[in-house]
């Protein structure tokens, strides 16, 4: 992932934490700078998904001089995609419990908004601005369920 994309990434979660929305993060921060913790969507070899915390190590990078070293770890992306999501999106796949594989593996970034997501093992976390998700149930597996709250929501998606 080039360093331009990186640097996007982290002005989109700053920035996105600066809403007035109210929403436990799902999965809770540290105050270490040199460890970041996400949620990782994941299927098993049956085919069920499931979640799992995550937290990786960052390192110490001088990338942006002048300014002061920051912390970080390069991903390797060919993507990223800003998607906006109509209020109540997803509520007819989950009447109908209609579970649906990722297109590829990746990272979604919640800049506004809140998004429910249901494994087949019948876990809901919910998502809210700065929140990051690792999606990798993709094809054969079942998937996931997605639904979007009250508000419109948005994501950046990097895969």
């Amino acid at each position: 992932m080039n360093r331009t994309l990186v640097y996007s990434i982290i002005g989109c979660v700053l920035l996105s934490s600066c809403g007035t929305a109210t929403v436990r993060r799902a999965t809770p921060q540290s105050d270490d700078p040199s460890r970041f913790t996400y949620t990782r969507l994941y299927c098993t070899p049956d085919n069920e998904s499931h979640f799992e915390t995550v937290t990786v190590e960052l390192a110490k990078v001088d990338g942006i001089p002048p300014a002061p070293p920051v912390f970080s770890k390069a991903n390797p992306a060919s993507r990223a995609v800003l998607a906006g999501f109509d209020p109540r999106w997803g509520t007819h796949d989950l009447q109908a419990r209609k579970f649906h594989p990722a297109p590829s593996a990746q990272f979604v970034v919640v800049l506004q908004g809140v998004m429910s997501v249901i494994t087949t093992d019948g876990q809901t976390r919910r998502f809210g601005p700065g929140d990051v998700l690792r999606v990798e149930d993709t094809a054969p597996c079942k998937g996931h369920i997605s639904v979007v709250g009250d508000e419109a929501s948005f994501t950046m998606i990097s895969r």
